[in-house]
């Protein structure tokens, strides 16, 4: 009985809490300085995105005024407004910069919201949280709605702080997930996401979260949330498609 006992409380144990998407109550994670710097050049075998010039590699609705200007790409300030990369890609290596609208304007999720969207699916997090309190799943470094950053890694707001991020694409035969999407993410130089497993689509607040998108390639997508106090700023954006170790070694 006794060891019957203990196999049932270890079980227990090792069982994670589930929160609700957007819990006020769950914990926050650790403040951690940021010292590094923000600018990383593109490597020779990156596909340069953003190169401060022009949006050659981007689907561009010129409605929904996304503007380049003095080497930056700013958001159109309109609401749930997206732009997308011409390409689609799986498996990648991103390095974006980015900065929230200085002096910061809006409480909570409506100030210098933005996001990443891997695939146009999948979002980690661009808001501005600094003396601006919200939820785990919202800050910045988060899977937005599903995973909170493991540490809160963020520059005041007016300040360029960059995303460097490893994503490993799902893998579906037919409709059965075969391996979930994946990554691991740096916020200024800081880890906030570490082989973190992405549960389902971020977008649809289903609970518990599913891959209603069931793709294996999808396009690099930047989110214009329309906050109407001030917005996003993006610039040295690039990528690298990252081969498998199969076709390194020509098997």
């Amino acid at each position: 009985m006794i060891f019957e006992f203990i196999a049932m409380m270890s079980a227990t144990l090792a069982e994670p809490k589930v929160w609700a998407r957007n819990d006020p109550n769950r914990p926050l994670p650790p403040i951690v300085e940021v010292m590094g710097p923000t600018t990383t050049k593109a490597p020779s075998d990156a596909t340069v995105l953003f190169d401060s010039t022009n949006l050659d590699n981007w689907v561009v609705d010129t409605e929904m005024g996304w503007t380049v200007a003095d080497g930056v790409l700013t958001t159109g300030g309109h609401t749930r407004n997206y732009m997308a990369t011409k390409k689609s890609y799986g498996d990648i290596q991103i390095h974006l910069e980015f900065k929230t609208p200085s002096p910061a304007g809006g409480v909570g999720q409506k100030r210098g919201n933005s996001g990443i969207f891997l695939m146009g699916i999948y979002e980690l997090q661009i808001m501005d949280p600094v003396d601006n309190p919200t939820f785990a799943d919202g800050l910045p470094g988060s899977i937005y709605g599903q995973i909170p950053p493991l540490a809160y890694a963020v520059r005041a707001p007016g300040e360029w702080q960059s995303y460097d991020i490893i994503f490993n694409a799902p893998d579906f035969d037919g409709d059965k997930l075969v391996s979930p999407p994946t990554v691991t993410a740096f916020l200024n130089g800081v880890l906030v996401q570490h082989k973190t497993v992405i549960k389902g689509d971020t977008i649809p607040k289903v609970q518990p979260p599913e891959y209603r998108t069931r793709i294996e390639k999808g396009p690099l997508v930047l989110q214009d949330h329309g906050d109407a106090t001030g917005r996003v700023q993006f610039r040295n954006i690039w990528l690298r498609e990252l081969p498998t170790r199969e076709q390194i070694d020509g098997q």
